[in-house]
């Protein structure tokens, strides 16, 4: 009797083990297709480009209402100062280059940079290039009616000396653009461990806890002295490849402006 027990529970566990082998091979088997499929070039170039023109036109839109510019003017920036603060290899510059805006971007990775500068010249933005920090502007004691802290706040330990540093280059009427990840645990899927999964980022490269959600970077803008405005999610789909621009929460990253108060 207890042999035959032990039999049927040994039988019991292998079929429970070979349910949990196979679905781990499935799993397995989609993670492996998904993140082949994110590491074509030509996908994730169309994917980055769409997130990049979602936020080019979230800033335009708002940059032009904000200075009063006409919706067919063919050069809205015209003669406006803009800085592209910690740019990345972001080509959101080259747009608004084109639209009329006098842009200085500014990089502390010199291998970022000199990418940022071929990929402008290619496109034929007029960009000023600078490599250091920032804070480094100060010295200059130049304005700049628009300013760009694209997913930039995610990697300073102090988030707050960041702002306060825009906030004394931004000129009297200024506006500043933001583009953020949230802190919630579906941006840590997304933007921590998938991200380093497909080989877009390293581990270790984010982290998590210098996520800013809306209502923190709000409290944030107000101890520098801005208020923080018309924030919209943007939400990225898993099963069709795709970001968009959306007013549902469940968006892991989002773009807002601030005004000086």
């Amino acid at each position: 009797m207890l042999r035959a027990d032990w039999v049927k529970w040994l039988l019991i566990g292998l079929g429970l083990l070979v349910k949990i082998l196979t679905f781990m091979a499935k799993m397995t088997k989609i993670l492996t297709e998904t993140a082949v499929r994110a590491r074509l070039p030509r996908e994730r170039g169309v994917i980055f480009k769409e997130y990049n023109d979602l936020r080019q036109d979230y800033i335009l839109r708002v940059v032009s209402r904000h200075f009063g510019a006409r919706g067919d003017d063919p050069a809205p920036l015209l003669g406006k100062r803009l800085l592209d603060a910690g740019c990345g290899e972001s080509t959101v510059g080259e747009f608004l280059a084109l639209s009329g805006a006098d842009i200085t971007a500014v990089e502390a990775n010199r291998a970022l940079l000199k990418r940022a500068e071929a990929s402008a010249a290619a496109f034929g933005a007029p960009i000023t290039f600078v490599a250091g920090k920032v804070e480094n502007l100060l010295r200059e004691g130049g304005k700049f009616e628009v300013i760009l802290a694209l997913d930039l706040l995610e990697d300073v330990a102090e988030a707050g000396k960041l702002l306060w540093v825009l906030r004394q280059l931004l000129a009297k009427d200024g506006i500043l653009v933001f583009s953020c990840i949230k802190r919630t645990w579906r941006a840590w899927v997304y933007h921590v461990l998938l991200s380093a999964l497909y080989g877009r980022t390293k581990w270790g490269s984010r982290q998590w806890r210098r996520f800013k959600n809306p209502d923190e970077l709000a409290q944030l803008c107000a101890a520098a002295g801005l208020k923080l405005r018309e924030v919209r999610n943007l939400r990225f789909s898993l099963s069709k490849q795709r970001w968009k621009m959306s007013d549902r929460r469940r968006g892991t990253r989002y773009v807002a402006y601030a005004l000086g108060v």
